[in-house]
């Protein structure tokens, strides 16, 4: 990987000794800068501050035979304000004339039918700060690229999901204007396919000027050169105080239409595909067996075949969907599917009564392999059968009817916040998707779901409204009591008895309290003595948690019913 390394364009911009000789007078060394450029994994295409002006734009490849080439260097550069506009002519014995004119329409005849890639405009008058820099749409929607401001760059997701930087730009301020730096670079393996498939090269007028910007008058005597190399042309000069070096650069694409349309048959081609091998339960066969998950090594229910079934089931220790919760931007950990952004799809999982993850082995065969690899980490043989869930609705293909707290309080929820009461604060989808049941028993899972759960449920509690209603109804609020307390307060005032008030809204106290116990200030022998009290309440902190979420859900439907809520659809 050689990627583009900002130093090395800054050591041609400037010289770190204010008066070094050697540098100012060697204004041709930044050609080997553009060689190395052209043959980065980044390269650079667009690069303005003080000694160095580099800007590329795209040109027909048709249009650029060698000789082309050589006379581009003695045009004018085309710079980073020219546009697209729209020309008003008047004269030639034709009257009034208007037509659009693509930017690169005066630099000549071998450039005609280009692109620009580089737009920078000003707003005279509005604009403040830098001049922004604006990129060739055509380019960055064809390469399904999109801005991202806090990494300066135009991005895309990878094949594993992740955000990756196609196009980034830099921008540095100077002591003025003048000193500042901006530059753009691009992975060049994505310039070069849009070249191909547009049929371009890149075109780079360049123009290195070295001299003491502050006491410069001119040039005196110039020792003058001019170099014509297969597709780089420049000329320059120096006076011994001070030197010059510009011209033009081509850069050809290292790839064929032919050669893209190849890598995309062999991506394509399923015999390419490399499958990892799973401990699984062989329901055909009513054994544990270790199979690949290929297709060949597996059958479904109208082959006559000895080979395991599709939907056999393999099992993975609890602590395979650590990573999926850890990332929710990336993964979308739903309540049976799992999901990584632009990469791939598991159609359907679920967790036993022994707390195993469980799949089937058709679906781990349509996981990338690098995917493959980590389910497979996590990898164990059976310790009971599938849940009843899994079986009702995969196995019998019916639906499963039995009640599920935490499935209900979100559609709750979700109701609820189409028409949110003035007491109530819409939670949207992103908190209801950051709450699951913990799938170990681990003390930090078990607290990160305590807390997610709090903020899904207990936060949407608005205080001030609540208050108004417990004083519409007569009661006396004290200015220290929080939301739960005074919802308790309101509830008195709708016909229940104190103590049944205090009932309805316990589990939701229970699980603030613990939400501050255990994820909140508390000292150390507090979190223990919380997790050491739900163990042996419940048996574990998986069981703890859902029984909470039972009572919380019980509670909250109570707490609707006594407010006069009636859910749309319901």
């Amino acid at each position: 990987m050689r990627p583009f390394k900002l130093p090395d364009l800054l050591a041609i911009s400037s010289s770190a000794v204010s008066d070094d000789r050697s540098w100012l007078v060697g204004a041709e060394e930044s050609i080997d800068f553009l060689r190395q450029n052209a043959s980065n994994d980044e390269i650079v295409i667009y690069a303005s501050t003080r000694s160095v002006l580099i800007h590329g734009a795209l040109g027909m490849t048709r249009k650029l035979p060698q000789e082309s080439i050589s006379e581009l260097q003695n045009r004018n550069i085309p710079m980073p304000d020219d546009s697209w506009s729209i020309q008003r002519v008047l004269g030639g014995g034709k009257g009034h004339q208007m037509y659009l004119e693509p930017p690169l329409a005066s630099v000549s005849d071998a450039m005609s039918g280009g692109e620009k890639l580089i737009f920078r405009r000003t707003f005279i008058g509005v604009s403040h700060g830098p001049t922004p820099i604006e990129l060739s749409q055509k380019l960055i929607h064809s390469l399904e690229l999109h801005f991202v401001p806090e990494r300066h760059a135009y991005c895309r997701l990878d094949s594993r999901g992740d955000i990756e930087d196609v196009v980034r730009v830099i921008h540095q301020d100077g002591e003025s204007d003048w000193d500042s730096l901006d530059a753009v670079f691009i992975q060049r393996s994505e310039l070069d396919k849009f070249m191909a498939l547009s049929k371009q090269c890149l075109v780079i007028r360049f123009d290195f000027t070295r001299v003491h910007w502050g006491s410069f008058s001119g040039w005196s005597k110039l020792s003058r050169y001019s170099k014509d190399n297969t597709d780089l042309y420049y000329h320059g000069g120096s006076d011994g105080q001070a030197s010059y070096c510009n011209g033009v650069m081509v850069v050809r694409p290292q790839v064929t239409v032919a050669e893209l349309v190849k890598c995309w048959k062999a991506e394509e081609d399923r015999t390419n595909k490399k499958y990892a091998t799973f401990k699984i339960y062989d329901r055909k066969n009513d054994v544990n067996v270790e199979t690949s998950c290929a297709p060949e090594f597996l059958s479904n229910y109208f082959q006559k075949s000895n080979l395991p079934w599709e939907t056999s089931p393999a099992f993975f220790r609890a602590e395979v969907l650590h990573r999926f919760k850890a990332d929710p931007e990336k993964y979308s950990l739903e309540e049976r599917s799992i999901s990584c952004r632009n990469a791939w799809y598991l159609k359907t999982y679920d967790i036993n009564e022994a707390g195993q993850v469980h799949t089937y082995i058709g679906y781990l065969a349509d996981l990338p392999y690098e995917e493959q690899l980590y389910w497979q980490a996590f990898n164990e043989w059976p310790k009971g059968p599938i849940s009843k869930r899994a079986f009702q609705t995969d196995i019998v293909g019916d639906w499963y009817l039995e009640h599920e707290p935490l499935g209900a309080l979100k559609h709750t929820i979700s109701k609820l916040d189409e028409a949110p009461p003035t007491w109530w604060k819409k939670r949207g989808e992103g908190l209801a998707d950051a709450v699951h049941y913990p799938a170990t028993d681990s003390v930090k899972e078990w607290a990160d779901e305590i807390l997610a759960l709090d903020q899904f449920l207990v936060e949407g509690l608005l205080l001030k409204p609540l208050r108004a209603l417990a004083e519409e109804g007569g009661r006396a609020i004290d200015n220290n009591c929080g939301s739960l307390r005074v919802l308790q307060e309101v509830l008195s005032t709708r016909g229940h008895p104190n103590d049944s008030a205090k009932t309805i809204v316990a589990p939701m106290q229970r699980l603030h309290a613990l939400r501050t116990e255990v994820k909140g200030h508390a000292i150390v022998e507090k979190k223990r003595a919380a997790e050491v009290k739900a163990r042996t309440d419940s048996g574990s902190l998986r069981e703890n948690f859902r029984s909470l979420v039972s009572e919380c859900e019980s509670a909250f439907n109570s707490v609707l019913a006594s407010l006069g809520i009636k859910l749309k659809g319901q």
